[in-house]
């Protein structure tokens, strides 16, 4: 009776299958979540690859790797996902009240996402977000999230509360030893531009490399670095205690411009306070030129949310 329709709608339960299977890691583990058969779940993926016109993964049993195609259906799963949910949240049947959304990046350590939740939340009552870069964009794009700390993005969304750069460096333990001519153990996350930066860039220079660990989770790569299983291409400020920058023998990192962005159509004259305290909290003071501003017409233009820095031109330090 609907068959005209087929090729027009994606059934959503397709998209959450292979998200989850991204997740989790496996399609075993993927089932379980949904409680859903293996089968089933393989049948979704299938259906999925068939409606898009081609494999969502590479071929081989059992692999995991998401093809060219399904990283990009990956990454519209995710926002088509996020607002499904966050229309049932908001507009379903035990819907509750739309709040003010802080997209956070999930790199970001302990120590400063506890200092942003206490200091924001006792400007107003938010609610947070932390996610990868990409998604964070999705949703800031579509008006799910509110406003974004965002890093390495290659199109920056129009309204920029303020923007600045960030060095990108490689990163290690003491204890892992890189020689000359072998190949380099990398940890990574297939999809991130990070990720896609530092294989560029290997692979423009020749060198041989491998992916020694892999997971969603930035904390779990940060713990792959420590315990000196491979390296890792990420921002500066990322590094802790008993992680090294590597200097010499890596290609130079192109440092990251970086920014807090509001949707498209926020009321910013609203929450000036909160604002003054995410730029207080993550616009760096001692290491980049900042540039804050408001596009006119969009209520703070002409105003200060940060006290004015001095002006100061200089090439980032990166890592070489």
């Amino acid at each position: 009776m609907h068959r005209r329709h087929t090729k027009k709608n994606i059934p959503i339960e397709l998209l959450r299958a292979l998200v989850t299977i991204v997740d989790t890691g496996s399609y075993t583990k993927a089932a379980e979540a949904l409680d859903l058969t293996q089968s089933a779940i393989s049948s979704q993926i299938a259906r999925l690859g068939r409606l898009l016109g081609g494999s969502i993964f590479a071929k081989g049993q059992g692999n995991m790797t998401p093809t060219k195609r399904g990283l990009l259906v990956l990454q519209y799963a995710r926002r088509m996902l996020s607002m499904n949910d966050e229309l049932l949240t908001f507009a379903g049947p035990n819907s509750a009240p739309r709040q003010f959304v802080i997209g956070l990046p999930n790199w970001l350590g302990r120590e400063r996402l506890i200092e942003i939740f206490e200091r924001c939340s006792a400007s107003e009552q938010v609610s947070f977000r932390c996610d990868r870069v990409e998604r964070l964009l999705g949703d800031l794009n579509v008006g799910s999230i509110d406003i974004a700390y965002l890093c390495n993005t290659i199109n920056s969304p129009r309204l920029a509360i303020a923007q600045w750069s960030e060095p990108t460096v490689w990163m290690k333990s003491p204890k892992l030893a890189l020689r000359p001519g072998a190949p380099i153990p990398l940890i990574s996350w297939p999809g991130t531009t990070g990720d896609r930066v530092a294989v560029e860039l290997l692979e423009d220079r020749g060198m041989q490399f491998f992916v020694a660990f892999s997971a969603p989770e930035f904390s779990a790569r940060l713990a792959a670095v420590a315990a000196g299983i491979g390296v890792l291409a990420t921002q500066a400020r990322c590094i802790i205690p008993g992680i090294e920058i590597v200097r010499d023998g890596l290609p130079a990192l192109p440092a990251n411009k970086a920014g807090i962005y509001a949707r498209d159509g926020l009321n910013l004259d609203r929450h000036v306070p909160l604002l003054r305290t995410l730029t207080d909290l993550l616009v760096p003071r001692d290491s980049a030129e900042r540039t804050l501003a408001v596009p006119a017409g969009e209520g703070l233009a002409g105003k200060e949310l940060v006290p004015p820095p001095r002006v100061r031109t200089h090439e980032l330090h990166r890592a070489r």
